[in-house]
């Protein structure tokens, strides 16, 4: 049993931290839609207690149960004894992926994400179909299949770009006095499907006295591998981006994606500079970014990412502070702000029904706001939140925060 011991990487002294009380009950949102004690953390961790100590095989079953999960990390959050359940999580899926290969929609994704010319030879084949067999979305950059599917209904899809935002190399100088250098890590979803928002965090960026660096030499952070537990593939993704980074001269690195940031900062431990998410940075601006204006007055909400306020640890008020201060623009605060909406990954692909039940809890908080529009800071919530407004029949817009302050910019 020691060999299984080293492979699952988990010590019997980080397991056995756990105390059994139940508080990741009341938070967990998978186990607030199953009702199943596998679903949560304490009945993962006491399965990877069971494997550990022999008591039980990892087997395919238990392998599903350790990917019954958002890794929104509420449960570690809320953990009176701050048990580090990311790891355990991570380190079990690594070992069923050892074991049983990852399953068939995890694997494609990683391969699809894992292969920057793969994802964008799929963007230009298939960003003209997708305009011509999809309907548009009341939010931007995002396309609605025609017909219903069964048991999900509406299903919402991003727009592929025909041409990666990162083509080539692109220095983008800063407005007025330039503050410093940075190098914007725009990641698989702001590459090669929410362009535009790529577009405006350098228009935000330069407007604050950054000149931004965009290297085509960069790629997958590897968050799907890494979260799905192909540690072998994150280890090649990561290797490749700090090769391309290179000998590149900047302050920091910008992220405009709540994962990308937690991967960066968490994983890539062999960067030699700092990584900052975008809603840092702007809370470093706030001074300046209280002189922008909107054109015309709008209400706004607020969706914490679950890898900005947890997995980052960026306080909550950055967001709302920054908000707060724009001109023309009405803050309200939505219910459960920082609930997971549902994403999670490949959370969304191995487990569309029980997401759709946290996604729509998501959309009715923020249809009950008022508000005109929902934002946030990170791609995948702004597609999931956007496709479950359309679910409600809401005619809000899900918006990247970019998306808004660019507006002021016009």
């Amino acid at each position: 049993m020691a060999e299984e011991k080293k492979i699952l990487g988990i010590t019997d002294e980080l397991i056995e931290k756990c105390v059994r009380c139940g508080s990741c009950r009341q938070v967990c949102p998978v186990f607030n839609v199953t009702h199943e004690e596998p679903s949560v953390a304490r009945g993962k961790i006491f399965l990877a207690d069971l494997i550990n100590k022999g008591k039980a095989e990892l087997d395919r079953e238990a392998a599903h149960f350790f990917n019954l999960c958002t890794t929104c990390l509420r449960c570690a959050e809320i953990c009176p004894v701050m048990v580090d359940y990311e790891k355990i999580i991570i380190s079990a899926r690594a070992r069923a992926v050892e074991k049983f290969g990852l399953p068939p929609e995890k694997a494609a994704a990683v391969k699809l994400f894992s292969n920057r010319n793969l994802l964008e030879t799929v963007g230009k084949l298939t960003s003209p179909l997708t305009k011509l067999f999809t309907k548009k979305s009341n939010s931007p950059q995002n396309r609605l299949l025609p017909v219903n599917v069964p048991k999900l209904g509406k299903v919402l899809l991003p727009q592929p770009s025909s041409k990666p935002f990162n083509d080539r190399d692109k220095v983008f100088p800063a407005k007025g006095k330039e503050k410093g250098k940075v190098i914007f890590f725009t990641g698989c979803m702001f590459n090669n499907f929410y362009t535009e928002t790529a577009e405006n965090v350098v228009k935000v960026l330069n407007a604050l006295g950054y000149t931004v660096f965009v290297p085509r030499e960069q790629f997958c952070c590897g968050a799907p591998a890494f979260f799905s537990g192909d540690l072998k593939s994150f280890e090649k993704m990561k290797e490749k981006n700090l090769k391309g980074w290179g000998e590149e001269k900047a302050d920091f690195i910008v992220s405009a994606c709540a994962t990308c940031g937690h991967v960066l900062k968490g994983e890539y431990r062999e960067l030699e500079i700092p990584v900052k998410e975008l809603i840092e940075v702007l809370y470093e601006n706030i001074e300046e970014i209280g002189k922008w204006k909107l054109p015309e007055k709008v209400k706004v909400t607020w969706h914490h990412p679950c890898h900005i306020v947890r997995g980052q640890k960026i306080p909550r008020h950055y967001p709302l502070d920054v908000l707060k201060v724009l001109q023309n623009v009405e803050f309200i605060d939505m219910p459960e702000a920082d609930n997971c909406c549902g994403m999670g990954g490949s959370f969304k692909l191995s487990h569309p029904e029980i997401s759709k039940e946290i996604q729509l809890k998501k959309a009715r908080n923020a249809e009950s706001t008022g508000a005109e529009a929902v934002l946030t800071e990170c791609p995948g919530c702004v597609m999931n939140i956007a496709e479950g407004l359309e679910r409600i029949g809401s005619k809000k817009k899900s918006l990247h925060i970019a998306d808004l302050l660019a507006e002021c910019l016009k």
